[in-house]
């Protein structure tokens, strides 16, 4: 990535996460920046377009250290499920009320939604992996383990927009939920598999 774009990404990245998207204009990360609101125009066309970079860098951070948790699974599915969800809070304290913004309608439609869903994806992928992983192991018997891994992922996000959903509707973003989610993702992930793991007999 150009350096001037990081430069650019970083600063938006900092005004985003404490105000939001919609209380953040172009002329503020100029400033932050140093730089004309032109020469900000030069790189990205609108905000959208900024929006979109900030949240494929935080979606490749994120990844990128999910993947490396992943590279950890060693027999000890619940282990790593929990940390791959510690992973996702550790980020979601960070960026909380960017967690909030994006599902607010006013970028529905803006591209950013396939970016989001492009994401949700790639974190199917990883249950998947993880998954395929544990069942070679022979520590989980899993008939599809796509559907599986659909499942998973899909009660995870559920979690988390359940017990974020009055802060959308407020407006007051409280980073305290991201515990209170966290805590729920992983007591059902214990529910969920802890009767599926095969013991020695």
């Amino acid at each position: 990535m150009d350096s001037k774009k990081e430069q650019i990404i970083q600063a938006a990245l900092k005004r985003f996460s404490h105000y939001g998207f919609h209380k953040t204009s172009m002329s503020e990360i100029a400033v932050d920046l140093n730089i004309t609101k032109a020469n900000l125009y030069y790189y990205y066309p609108d905000k959208n377009a900024l929006i979109k970079d900030v949240l494929a860098y935080i979606s490749d951070e994120i990844l990128t250290q999910q993947y490396a948790v992943l590279n950890q699974y060693d027999g000890s599915l619940l282990d790593v499920l929990c940390k791959l969800l510690e992973v996702k809070a550790d980020f979601l304290k960070d960026y909380y009320v960017l967690h909030i913004n994006e599902n607010l309608e006013w970028i529905k439609g803006q591209g950013i939604g396939t970016l989001l869903e492009e994401f949700h994806y790639k974190n199917i992928e990883i249950v998947e992996d993880l998954l395929e992983r544990a069942t070679k192991y022979g520590e989980i018997e899993v008939n599809s383990i796509n559907e599986a891994a659909t499942s998973y992922t899909e009660i995870m996000e559920g979690l988390s927009l359940i017990r974020s959903v009055s802060d959308m509707i407020s407006g007051m973003p409280n980073a305290y939920n991201v515990d209170v989610i966290l805590e729920s993702q992983k007591k059902a992930t214990k529910f969920i598999f802890n009767n599926k793991i095969v013991q020695d007999n």
